[in-house]
């Protein structure tokens, strides 16, 4: 997810994903309720629209986005929090439900692309298609069986969940190919490319010992 001039990433998906794993015990089921048809269920919310934020440096952004492998400059990304949960049933007795949930997203561009431009424009675009991944992510996470029903148990539960997401989830990184960057950087006439390379910092010099 580098591009191939000065060592610099041009924008990217820059996740910070802080899982926040929670798991409930069934307890006994009350009286009346009939047995789940369903020994679990997986849910996700729906993932909202972003806080946009331009008023940050490409220092500042690369800086948040520091927690993500590779080097370079970040001018765009897309941070969100995690959650996942495993927890009872409400409507039947016997059964648990998966929920993820995506808290406070934000979508930051450098404050060096004014948002008039054209390099802005195409940034944000990059960023919002890590926005529609997250949202087809969400739709296939509903779309999960767990493979052993009859013996569910809810750290077993949460463990599945937890490798199923991130298997979804390279659906980011396929994303991020050096061709989406290669590509990026020839349009709105080089001006991506240029604005990149003024942001970043300069190279220290190693003197000879």
């Amino acid at each position: 997810m580098r591009s191939t001039i000065d060592d610099l990433v041009p924008f990217g998906m820059r996740r910070i994903p802080a899982f926040l794993l929670s798991v409930s015990c069934l307890g006994a089921a009350a009286q009346g309720v009939v047995p789940c048809d369903k020994p679990v269920r997986f849910t996700a919310g729906w993932f909202a629209a972003p806080e946009l934020d331009n008023t940050k440096s490409s220092t500042e952004v690369t800086a948040i986005g520091a927690s993500v492998r590779g080097k370079g400059t970040q001018i765009g990304h897309v941070v969100v929090q995690t959650k996942l949960e495993v927890l009872p049933q409400a409507a039947c007795a016997g059964g648990f439900v998966v929920h993820l949930e995506y808290v406070k997203p934000v979508l930051r561009v450098a404050n060096e692309f004014p948002p008039d431009s054209c390099a802005y424009g195409r940034v944000l675009h990059h960023e919002n298609t890590h926005v529609e991944i997250y949202r087809e992510v969400a739709r296939q996470f509903r779309e999960l069986e767990y493979p052993w029903p009859q013996a569910a148990k809810s750290a077993a539960i949460l463990a599945y969940a937890k490798v199923e997401l991130n298997r979804l989830m390279q659906a980011q990184v396929r994303f991020d190919s050096p061709e989406e960057y290669a590509k990026n950087q020839t349009l709105c006439g080089g001006e991506i490319l240029r604005l990149v390379k003024a942001a970043a910092p300069p190279r220290s010099v190693q003197k000879p010992g």
